[in-house]
């Protein structure tokens, strides 16, 4: 099963010069308690930017052919995302989607569960996540923090 995590403002805005444009600690707390343990999913300039791979989780980086590096106990390189989508759709593990912009809107239709940070107000970005409908979703849950709220959505 394909789920997704992504902090978005009220704008939809994620990213400003591949960069979150906002600093919230309990966000960042948020993200690694749902994906630790986990595999997960991002494109090659995301992973880039996290200078090594995440403890504790399988990196699966999308990225075209001749962009990967060599695969290892962490990582794997995939540039057929769309086979891999559709080969891994209805797994029981969970896969956690992180993004860049272009990996959500390729993954969106295919993640059953989200994981949305919303960030309060708008911010400076240059980034966006696409826009989907709440009304396709049910929320299983709300939880407020200082600055922005963790929405779970499970896909109907």
């Amino acid at each position: 099963m394909f789920s997704l995590i992504v902090a978005h403002d009220a704008n939809y805005g994620i990213g400003l010069d591949n960069h979150l444009p906002w600093h919230l600690s309990e966000d960042l707390k948020q993200f690694k308690e749902h994906t630790i343990h986990k595999k997960i999913l991002m494109g090659k300039t995301t992973f880039d930017g996290f200078k090594k791979p995440l403890p504790e989780r399988h990196t699966v980086v999308a990225c075209f052919k001749g962009e990967e590096g060599e695969n290892s106990e962490l990582v794997t390189y995939c540039t057929d995302l769309i086979q891999y989508l559709k080969d891994n759709e209805n797994t029981d593990e969970e896969i956690v989607v992180c993004g860049g912009a272009s990996i959500y809107k390729l993954c969106l239709p295919y993640c059953k569960k989200l994981y949305i940070s919303l960030v309060e107000g708008e911010h400076k970005v240059d980034t966006y996540f696409p826009k989907y409908n709440p009304e396709d979703y049910t929320v299983a849950s709300v939880t407020p923090f200082e600055g922005f709220k963790v929405i779970e959505y499970i896909k109907k």
